[in-house]
């Protein structure tokens, strides 16, 4: 009796049909697409690990920098203090070696014309109230007051003929060539200057 010997091939079979092929292509296409997919996460998972620890470097960052601002506020503000103090204080200092000398030099240019009751100098006007017994000692006063380089205007506010004493009393008011002018700050005084008994 003959023996029935069957033959196993372990290669491949050439004679796969198309949807064979086909189905085997799909499947390596998905392994891939599923590796690439993979990939792309794992990146994507690395670069916002990235970006929070950056994140958190930066909340750090600030908050030491807010603290070392909170820290410097007072000796900031007491520096811009100081700064606005020493301005100040330099404006003022110029405007201080003006109004004297103004005051000075009114009263020098009054004596021997005018008594002068009241002198009050600020810093951008001058309040003027003289005396005397001859109009042209006065207009020879108002007239030097006009040329006196640092008024820039005069104006006479009030002009009184005493009978009873012979004496012209003038009120004039003077603005002064200033570039500075603050609102306060002023010297008041009164001259004493006696006109000659002449006038």
């Amino acid at each position: 009796m003959a023996e029935n010997k069957q033959s196993i091939n372990l290669l491949p079979n050439k004679g796969d049909s198309f949807l064979t092929q086909f189905l085997n292509w799909s499947l390596n296409i998905g392994r891939l697409l599923i590796i690439l997919t993979e990939t792309a996460a794992l990146t994507t998972f690395i670069y916002r690990f990235s970006l929070d620890m950056q994140i958190v470097d930066l909340h750090d960052k600030i908050r030491n920098q807010s603290f070392i601002v909170q820290n410097f506020k007072q000796s900031e503000e007491a520096f811009r203090n100081l700064q606005d103090r020493i301005g100040l204080a330099q404006k003022y200092d110029k405007i201080g070696g003006e109004v004297p000398k103004v005051f000075t030099d009114i009263a020098g240019i009054a004596k021997g014309k005018a008594v002068l009751s009241s002198l009050l100098v600020s810093n951008d006007i001058v309040k003027i109230e003289a005396q005397s017994n001859s109009p042209d000692a006065l207009s020879n006063f108002t007239n030097e007051l006009k040329q006196y380089p640092l008024i820039k205007s005069l104006k006479i506010d009030t002009i009184n003929n005493s009978t009873t004493t012979a004496l012209i009393t003038v009120g004039m008011t003077a603005i002064l060539k200033t570039s500075e002018k603050p609102s306060v700050g002023t010297i008041q005084g009164a001259s004493q200057q006696t006109a000659p008994a002449g006038l």
